[in-house]
C-alpha cells in the first residue's frame, strides 16, 4: 500500500501539476517531454512541500494547491497519458543502449541501496550526508529542519530533491530510502536521458541520437576534477613501455570519469539538460518550463543555479543586443523573478545567520588552475570538450548563427562568474577542519555539458552542408570524447555488480545498522566514540554520518565537516571524553547537561572501559548503552 501511495503522490504532484508548465492541450506528448514534465511536476510540489514548512502551514498545503491549480486550469488534459507511439530504430535503439551504459553505475548503485529496513551499504560519501536531510525533513514542521548531525543546528542548504523524496515518504509511509534510492533517483536517470532525447531532437534532429545523447551524457573532462593532467602522462607511459599497464589505474580513476555522481550532481545534470532543452522547444511548449527549471535550480544544485542563471540572463542578453529587440530580455526577467522568490523564501526570511557570502576575486578559478598544475591542462581540457567541431573544421563556420554563439555565450558565463567572485566562509574560528569555499568551483560543472549543446547546435546548423569524409571525421571526434568514458562506466557498473566492496567510497553499514535499531529514533540521542566515517580504510573524520542515515536518530555532535556551529568547538572537547581509555565523571556530567539518551561504542576503536552503563546491545564490532 506504500507503494501505492507512493506512485499515486509522483503522479499528482509530478505529471498533474506538470501540467502547469507543459499544458497537454491539442496532441499528445513524446515520453520524453512527459518525462521531463513529471520531474518538473515533482520539483514544484517539492518547493510548494519546504514552502508550507516556512509558512509553518500543513506540510501537504503547497502542493494540494498546486495540484487542484493543474487539474482546474488544465481539466481532462492535466490527466491525459502521453503518446506511446514508439519508432524503433536502429539509431534509437543504439542510443538507447549507450544512454544505459553511461548511467548504469548511478543505477545499480542506487538499487545496492535500497533493499531492506535500512540502506545496507552505501556508495559516495555525500549519499549518507542527503538520506539524513530526506529524514529531517519528514520529521520537520518548519523551515529550514533541525539537523540529525549535530543536534540544535539549523543551516540554510539547497533541500530542492531532499523535499521531493520527504514528500513522497511523508506522504505514502514509504521507507525514506527507499523512495530515495528505489524511485527519486531512478526517476531523475530517466529524466536525463528523457532530456537529452528531448534536447537532441529539438536542436539537431539531422543528426544520429547514437552521436549526440551520449554527448549529452558524457560530461568529460568534469572541471571539476583533473583529466588531462592524469590521462597525459599515463598515455606516454603506455606508449614508452609498450604496455597498456599504465592505463590500468587510469581506467580506475573512477572521479575523473564522472561515473560516481552524487543525488544533486545528478540533479544538476538534469536540470542543465532539461533547462537547454526547454529554451529550445519555448516556440511551441512557452516559456513556463524554462523560466521555472533556471529559476529554482539554486535550490536542488545551488552552484548549478548560479551557473543556469548567470548563462541564461548573458545569452539573452546577447540575443537583445544581436536581434536589436527587447523580446528576448522578458524570460530573462520572469527567470530572474523566479530565482530571487526561491532565494528569499529559503535563503533571506529563515531566521538563520548565512554560513557563505558573497565576495568580488577577481581570477579566482585561474589563481586555482595555475596553481593546481598550471592552465595548459585546462585549455587541453576545453580542447577535448569541443573536439568534435574542431574536427568538422571544413564546415564549421557555416555553422554559427544567433542562437548557437547564444548557447556559446551561455557556456562561457559561468567561467566569468567564477573568475570574478568567490564565496567566503562566515563560520571561522567554529572549529571546522575544512571550509566549503572550495565549492564554489562546482560553478564550472555545468560547463561541459553545455559546450557539448554548443557542439552538438553547430554541427546540426552545418550537418547537411559537409562532405561525407568531414562528417566522418567529426563522428570519430564524439567517439574519441565519448566511448573511453562509456568503457569506464562499464568497467565500474561490473564491479558494483561483481565486487561492491571496491565501489567509489563503499561503506557496509549491516553491522551498524543492527546496533542503532534497537535504539528508538524518537526522545533518542546518540554520542558515539568513533566519528570516523568508514569508506577508504576510515580516512575521513569528524563525519560519522551513517548515525542519522540509517534511520533518522538525532546524533549529539557527529559531523563537523559539513557543519560548524558557535558551539562545536565545545562539542568536540566533550566528545574526547568518550575517546579516552577511562571513564570520567565528565562524561556522567556531559550527559546530564546535554540530556544524552545512548552510547554507541564502536569495540575496536579508543573508548573507556569499563563503561557503569546499562549495555542493550553487543556485537563482534559495536556496543549500545544507555546512560
Amino acid at each position: 500500500m506504500s507503494i501505492v501511495g507512493a506512485l499515486l503522490i509522483l503522479y499528482s504532484c509530478g505529471y498533474v501539476t506538470g501540467a502547469l508548465f507543459v499544458g497537454s492541450e491539442g496532441q499528445r506528448q513524446t515520453l520524453a517531454v512527459a518525462m521531463v514534465r513529471l520531474i518538473a511536476g515533482l520539483m514544484l510540489s517539492s518547493v510548494g512541500f519546504l514552502l508550507s514548512l516556512e509558512l509553518r502551514a500543513p506540510w501537504y498545503s503547497v502542493p494540494t494547491v498546486l495540484f487542484v491549480a493543474a487539474a482546474s486550469i488544465h481539466r481532462r488534459a492535466a490527466f491525459r497519458p502521453p503518446s506511446l507511439q514508439i519508432r524503433v530504430t536502429q539509431d534509437g535503439v543504439l542510443a538507447g543502449l549507450l544512454a544505459l551504459l553511461a548511467l548504469a553505475p548511478p543505477l545499480i548503485s542506487t538499487f545496492r541501496m535500497a533493499p531492506g529496513a535500512f540502506p545496507p551499504e552505501f556508495f559516495n560519501v555525500d549519499i549518507p550526508y542527503f538520506l539524513e536531510k530526506v529524514h529531517a525533513l519528514i520529521g520537520a514542521q518548519a523551515y529550514p529542519p533541525h539537523s540529525l548531525s549535530v543536534v540544535d543546528g539549523q543551516r540554510p542548504y539547497h533541500f530542492g530533491m531532499h523535499g521531493a523524496a520527504a514528500l513522497i515518504s511523508r506522504g505514502s509511509g514509504m521507507l525514506p530510502h527507499q523512495v530515495l534510492f528505489a524511485l527519486v533517483v531512478p526517476l531523475l536517470i530517466a529524466g536525463i536521458i528523457a532530456a537529452s532525447v528531448m534536447l537532441a531532437r529539438a536542436i539537431a534532429p539531422a543528426l544520429p541520437l547514437a552521436l549526440t545523447v551520449p554527448l549529452l551524457l558524457v560530461p568529460v573532462p568534469t572541471l571539476w576534477y583533473d583529466f588531462w593532467r592524469e590521462v597525459a602522462p599515463a598515455l606516454v607511459r603506455a606508449v614508452s613501455a609498450g604496455s597498456l599497464e599504465p592505463l590500468e589505474g587510469l581506467t580506475r580513476n573512477w572521479q575523473i570519469w564522472a561515473v560516481t555522481p552524487n543525488i544533486q550532481n545528478l540533479a544538476g545534470h538534469f536540470l542543465v539538460l532539461a533547462s537547454a532543452a526547454a529554451i529550445a522547444a519555448a516556440p511551441t511548449l512557452g516559456w513556463r518550463l524554462a523560466v521555472f527549471l533556471l529559476g529554482s535550480a539554486i535550490i536542488f544544485k545551488s552552484p548549478a543555479g548560479v551557473a543556469l542563471m548567470a548563462g541564461f540572463c548573458l545569452a539573452q542578453g546577447w540575443r537583445v543586443l544581436s536581434e536589436r529587440s527587447l523580446r528576448p530580455a522578458l524570460p530573462a526577467v520572469a527567470a530572474v523573478a523566479v530565482f530571487g522568490a526561491v532565494y528569499g523564501a529559503f535563503w533571506i526570511l529563515p531566521s538563520i545567520p548565512a554560513e557563505l557570502k558573497t565576495t568580488i576575486d577577481p581570477w579566482f578559478f585561474l589563481d586555482y588552475v595555475e596553481g593546481h598544475g598550471g592552465t595548459r591542462w585546462f585549455v587541453y581540457d576545453i580542447a577535448w570538450l569541443v573536439l568534435p567541431l574542431i574536427a568538422a573544421v571544413p564546415g564549421w563556420r557555416q555553422g554559427f548563427d544567433r542562437r548557437n554563439l547564444a548557447m556559446l555565450v551561455f557556456a562561457i558565463a559561468p567561467f566569468l562568474v567564477v573568475n570574478v567572485l568567490r564565496l567566503v566562509d562566515q563560520r571561522r574560528g567554529f572549529g571546522v577542519s575544512m571550509m566549503n569555499e572550495d565549492d564554489w568551483r562546482q560553478v564550472m560543472m555545468p560547463v561541459p555539458v553545455l559546450l557539448h549543446i554548443f557542439v552538438i547546435s553547430v554541427l546540426a546548423t552545418c550537418w547537411l552542408r559537409l562532405g561525407r569524409t568531414t562528417k566522418s571525421v567529426a563522428g570519430v571526434a564524439v567517439l574519441l570524447v565519448t566511448l573511453p568514458a562509456l568503457f569506464v562506466s562499464a568497467r565500474y557498473a561490473r564491479v558494483l555488480l561483481d565486487n561492491p566492496a571496491q565501489g567509489h567510497e563503499f561503506a557496509d553499514n549491516r553491522a551498524l545498522g543492527e546496533a542503532l535499531a534497537t535504539i528508538p529514533t524518537t526522545g533518542t540521542l546518540i554520542v558515539t566514540n568513533d566519528l570516523r566515517y568508514p569508506a577508504d580504510g576510515f580516512s575521513r573524520d569528524e563525519r560519522q554520518m551513517q548515525i542519522p542515515a540509517l534511520f533518522g536518530h538525532q546524533a549529539f555532535a557527529v559531523n563537523y565537516f559539513y557543519e560548524a556551529y558557535p558551539f562545536s568547538p565545545e562539542r568536540r572537547e566533550l566528545q574526547k571524553l568518550l575517546q579516552a581509555p577511562s571513564w570520567s565523571p565528565a562524561i556522567t556530567e556531559a550527559a546530564r547537561t546535554h540530556r544524552w539518551t545512548h552510547l554507541l561504542i564502536r569495540k575496536d576503536y579508543v573508548h573507556p572501559e569499563p563503561l557503569p552503563l546499562e549495555r542493550l546491545f553487543d556485537s563482534g564490532v559495536y556496543s549500545v548503552y544507555r546512560f
